[in-house]
Parts: structure tokens; C-alpha cells; sequence
């Protein structure tokens, strides 16, 4: 039932759902519109390739953004409700999880849908493929949003979030190539959940090469300590609404 009532919450809420789905299409078409020429000049693939990465900042943005219920739900005293149930810490990140998936659906879709648009053609399988994995691969951004969401006060959680998606974008290569970074910067950027994100994104569309491993154990390891977390955060929300 708190499953439910969490996605039908999400759901309604237009003008949250209309900036996940404005603020990736509005990027995608900003950096498309500079890079076109090079882009085309490169050849079908690099379009193709310069997609999936801003599907990857949209979907790391909308995952991000599942903190924000939970501040919402903070400042109307629910958390005081859930201390009379028997939802546990577990339970809840699911049911938050869920939601955010829910979310993130749309801030790839809509990306994959104007890179069609604009010409970007892959066969079904490499489409699904690259949704599907990029998908899973955010579930570490989800967590952190939700992390942040319950480890923060509401008037500092919105600016720490911003600030998140901001740097994992710049650092984890979904702007521009990481190799044009600082080596330093480089080394942190292969240590970001939201770089291998892009890189296991795009994995499809290159047939040659090899599959990220890397990038699961990074994911994996972001994954545990985040889970880790939020049960901790949400046992301390959940005591500290008691004031």
C-alpha cells in the first residue's frame, strides 16, 4: 500500500514529472544543436552515442530527484505516521526505489524518443538493451537521492542535490569525455557510479568491445554503502519527527 501511494504521489505531481522530462530533452537538443556538424560528420554512431549519454544525465537527474517525496512527506509529519506501522527501513527504500524507477523511465525515454527524431537508428534490440542496462545501472543515483533526502533538512536538501547531479555530471564524463579532464580528475571520475553508468549505457552500441566489469563492482560497491545508509537515515528521520 505505501508502494502504491508513493507512485500514484509521483504520478500526479505534473510539475515535478514535467521538469524530468523537459530538463533532459532541453540538454540533449542543446548539446546536439552545438556538436551537429561534428556529429555528423562522425558518422551514425557518435549520434548515437552522444544520445545514450544525455539519457544518461536525464536519468541520473530523475533518480536523483527521489529525495524529494521524502522532504515532502518529512515537512507534512507522515514520517510520524510510519513510526505506527510496521514498515521497516528495508521496505521503505523499496517502496522509494520503486517509485524512482517509476521517474527515471521517462528521463531516458524522452531522450531515446528525440534521438529517433533526430535521426539516431538502431536496430530493437540495441534500443531495449541500452535502456535496460542503463536503467539498472542508476539504481546507485536513486539511492543517493534518497540518501540525501533523509540525511539532510529540507532547506539545504535541494541545493545538495543540484549541486550531486552537477558534479557526478562534470566528473563522470556525461558533458564531455573524461579523458579531457586532469588526470586527478580522471582517476576520481572512474570512481563515480554515474561514469559507468554511461559507459555500460553505451555498451550495446559498440559491438567490439568488451563489457564494463569494472563498472559493476564500482556500481556494486556505491549500491551497499548507499543501502546502508538510507536504512540508517530513514531510522534516524523517523526518530528525530518525534520533536
Amino acid at each position: 500500500h505505501y508502494t502504491l501511494r508513493s507512485v500514484i504521489a509521483v504520478l500526479t505531481d505534473w510539475a515535478f514529472l514535467a521538469f524530468i522530462v523537459a530538463m533532459p530533452t532541453t540538454m540533449y537538443l542543446f548539446f546536439a544543436g552545438i556538436y551537429g556538424d561534428q556529429v555528423s560528420t562522425a558518422g551514425p554512431i557518435v549520434a548515437a552515442l552522444m544520445m545514450v549519454t544525455m539519457a544518461t544525465y536525464g536519468g541520473l537527474g530523475a533518480a536523483l530527484n527521489a529525495g524529494a517525496q521524502i522532504q515532502s512527506e518529512r515537512s507534512s509529519g507522515w514520517f510520524r505516521q510510519l513510526m505506527l506501522t510496521a514498515l521497516t527501513p528495508m521496505e521503505f527504500l523499496l517502496a522509494k526505489v520503486i517509485t524512482a524507477v517509476v521517474v527515471v523511465v521517462p528521463g531516458i525515454g524522452i531522450v531515446f524518443v528525440a534521438g529517433a527524431l533526430r535521426g539516431v537508428r538502431m536496430d530493437a534490440a540495441t534500443w531495449a538493451s541500452s535502456f535496460v542496462l542503463l536503467l539498472g545501472s542508476l539504481l546507485p543515483m536513486v539511492l543517493l537521492g534518497l540518501v540525501l533526502g533523509l540525511w539532510l533538512k529540507q532547506q539545504v536538501a535541494s541545493a545538495a542535490t543540484t549541486l550531486t547531479m552537477l558534479a557526478l555530471s562534470m566528473l563522470g564524463g556525461l558533458w564531455f569525455p573524461l579523458d579531457m579532464l586532469p588526470a586527478p580528475m580522471q582517476t576520481i571520475g572512474k570512481l563515480l557510479p554515474s561514469y559507468w553508468a554511461g559507459q555500460i549505457g553505451t555498451w550495446p552500441l559498440l559491438p567490439d568491445a568488451a563489457f564494463p566489469l569494472a563498472g559493476l563492482q564500482v556500481i556494486g560497491v556505491w549500491t551497499v554503502g548507499l543501502v546502508a545508509l538510507g536504512a540508517l537515515g530513514y531510522r534516524r528521520a523517523v526518530r528525530t519527527s518525534r520533536r
